[in-house]
């Protein structure tokens, strides 16, 4: 407990993968309380599978996971054609 001694700056999550069962995570940050910072950029190696998994599904996993953080906290933008008028 660091933020404020309020939240756990290590939260657990879990993740419906594709290929298995649900998988234990966490972000490990530098410094911890960036988790709640609105401001801070998840990078891949913050991601840490707690769950038993060899590497290469370790591997698939994060970048698994970390695209779908990446979808949420930043969506893609649509570009919308230009109406042109005379």
């Amino acid at each position: 407990m660091l933020y404020k001694d309020k939240f756990p700056c290590s939260p657990n999550f879990y993740f419906e993968s594709t290929n298995n069962d649900t998988i234990k995570w966490t972000l490990k940050t530098k410094p911890l309380e960036a988790i709640y910072w609105k401001t801070y950029k998840v990078k891949k190696r913050d991601v840490r599978i707690l769950s038993k998994v060899t590497p290469e599904q370790r591997k698939n996993l994060t970048n698994e996971i970390y695209e779908d953080i990446m979808l949420t906290e930043k969506p893609p933008r649509i570009k919308e054609p230009k109406v042109r008028s005379l």
